[in-house]
């Protein structure tokens, strides 16, 4: 087992149907080669309550696993796991609910924008590596951090290395799988397209909106947008996301965020709500 992993170790719960029970043991069994308690409903012991026991695991446990897949949908004791932990996640505003999709079965629709790792089309040792990794970078960056899928040309995985890409202020940090070699430029534009960056948020009925401009730092200092030059990036290395957010009318940008006064300016409660509006696919 890494010693990384041994000093980081979580608990785990994993949810799961019936019909995927397999899957479910073995992840649990690869979860514990990395030190990882990993928690099936197995370990609930003849005559105990297993509400009482599915509610103390889910309150003890630093993450939650689903096994989302055809079998999943529409059974009710799984749906009733994933809600709690999805309250639990946004309560606690922390990663907590984490899914594996083993087939491509649509998600709910409250999970749908979530980031998942995809066993159907990847090679499950690289899911549970991720996931691990996932968490050791939570602890690490000191902030939440979800997987996204690796880089890929073809059927070929590209060699890569993984970074974390963080903000502070929306209290985010995603694990990403990119190039070794890859540019500054490029960068840019893949971190955007992953994270599904957003250009501008209207709201308030059209008659306001922000807009966004993206700027990345690596090692203190930015990255120019329009650099060519490789950047050689490490594995675990952590890229800083800074967001500059714009105001504007229906007449074009305000000055600055200050209390609302028609098309002339806009409430700074205003601006937030519209900044989370606009990343809450990435705010845990």
């Amino acid at each position: 087992m890494p010693d990384h992993a041994r000093a980081t170790a979580p608990t785990v719960f994993l949810s799961f149907s019936g019909t995927d029970r397999g899957v479910a043991e073995k992840l649990a069994d690869d979860l514990r080669e990395y030190g990882i308690d990993a928690r099936l409903d197995r370990q609930v012991e003849p005559g105990s309550n297993w509400v009482l026991w599915i509610n103390d695991a889910l309150t003890q446990s630093d993450y939650y696993v689903l096994l989302w897949s055809a079998a999943t949908r529409d059974r009710p004791w799984v749906d009733e796991e994933w809600s709690n932990a999805l309250i639990r996640q946004l309560s606690g505003r922390r990663s907590f609910l984490f899914i594996i999709r083993l087939d491509d079965s649509p998600l709910p629709v409250m999970l749908a924008a979530r980031q998942c790792l995809d066993a159907a089309h990847r090679p499950w040792g690289e899911v549970v590596s991720d996931l691990v990794s996932a968490w050791g970078r939570g602890t690490a960056t000191g902030a939440p951090a979800l997987p996204a899928p690796r880089v890929t040309t073809g059927q070929a995985i590209a060699p890569t290395v993984l970074i974390t890409v963080r903000n502070r202020a929306l209290s985010f940090a995603i694990v990403l799988a990119v190039p070794e070699t890859v540019v500054a430029a490029d960068l840019i534009g893949l971190v955007r397209a992953r994270l599904d960056l957003p250009d501008e948020q209207v709201g308030f009925g059209g008659r306001v909106g922000v807009r966004f401009r993206y700027q990345l730092v690596v090692d203190g200092g930015p990255l120019p947008a329009t650099s060519a030059d490789a950047l050689r990036l490490t594995d675990g290395c952590v890229v800083e996301l800074e967001v500059s957010v714009e105001p504007f009318g229906p007449d074009g940008a305000l000055a600055r965020p200050t209390g609302y006064r028609g098309p002339g300016g806009i409430s700074p409660a205003a601006v937030r709500h519209l900044v989370r509006t606009a990343f809450r696919h990435l705010i845990p």
